[in-house]
């Protein structure tokens, strides 16, 4: 009696298979992912046709047949994992796994802004978004952003953020110049971590009036020689860096730190009417030069002036 091992031969053929399919990525640079998802149905079809032929062909012969579990087992591990990445593919998944793979993590250039203000221009306000940033006063007559960002792209995608437009809105409005940044691309993935980290810098002319509105970020301020009034407030950590040219004067109101060179600040105490507990709060001066233009900065948590 002749006994046959149903599961024996889809084995072989699976491994020579398994082989080919793992062979020929590393040959024809094709994406293995791929070629796994649409071969793996061939598995079932081997082990079905191997059972099929047994069955036949016993009925001719005194035979007698024999399931090789082990054998049957393999196959079936094999297949079991190309349903799973079928199920991985048609969720989404795997579309996120080969991102994760192929991307990089790299820090890109934000698309830079250029306007110039114009004599009719008089003040811009300022809404800095949830980003760091740092402010300066400069000589000439333009508004200008420029800084960097980190995303995570395809190698052949394009950039997040391709024009100012896309982070930035800007608008006019008699004699202002409104500024706002724009919440960032959440990017969403195995890897990614959320929001885009941006660091921006402003440069405004020296000439024009500015209010900040802070939103509990932190700011760096460089005011340089400051030829008007600066406001800030409801800031994180303001950071004021002064020069040994610059003429004025930083008011500083309801602050919970002030911080800077020794006998620079000129500071009182006050108690904050709202608070249940009785939170202390700080009222400060400080002074460079004849204190021509005033930088006031109001219910900010930290206010740190740098000065040589």
């Amino acid at each position: 009696m002749r006994t046959w091992r149903v599961g024996t031969i889809s084995m072989g053929i699976s491994l020579v298979g398994l082989g080919f399919v793992l062979l020929v990525p590393q040959i024809l640079d094709m994406n293995l992912t791929t070629i796994l998802l649409s071969w793996w149905p061939l598995l079932f079809n081997i082990l079905g046709a191997e059972i099929l032929f047994y069955i036949y062909f016993s009925r001719k012969e005194s035979s007698f047949v024999k399931y090789d579990i082990l054998s049957i087992l393999f196959v079936g591990l094999l297949g079991t994992t190309g349903i799973v990445l079928i199920l991985l593919t048609s969720s989404g998944l795997m579309d996120q796994v080969r991102a994760a793979v192929n991307s990089e993590e790299k820090t890109v250039n934000l698309p830079g802004f250029n306007q110039k203000a114009g004599k009719d221009i008089q003040r811009v306000v300022l809404d800095p978004g949830p980003y760091p940033l740092t402010i300066e006063s400069g000589k000439g007559e333009e508004v200008s952003i420029f800084g960097t960002y980190g995303e995570r792209v395809m190698e052949d995608d394009d950039s997040l953020l391709n024009k100012a437009e896309d982070y930035l809105l800007v608008e006019r409005n008699g004699d202002t110049l409104y500024i706002s940044f724009k919440d960032l691309p959440i990017q969403s993935g195995l890897l990614d971590s959320g929001t885009m980290n941006l660091k921006a810098t402003l440069i405004i002319p020296a000439g024009l009036a500015m209010e900040i509105d802070g939103k509990r970020t932190d700011l760096v301020l460089k005011p340089r020689k400051l030829l008007n009034d600066w406001s800030v407030k409801d800031s994180g950590n303001l950071s004021v860096f002064l020069q040994d040219n610059s003429d004025i004067k930083i008011d500083a109101r309801g602050a919970e730190e002030l911080e800077g060179p020794e006998n620079g600040w000129k500071m009182t105490e006050v108690k904050e009417e709202t608070s249940e507990q009785g939170a202390v709060k700080k009222n400060g001066i400080f002074n460079i030069g004849k204190g021509k233009h005033t930088l006031t900065v109001t219910d900010t948590f930290n206010v740190k002036v740098q000065y040589p």
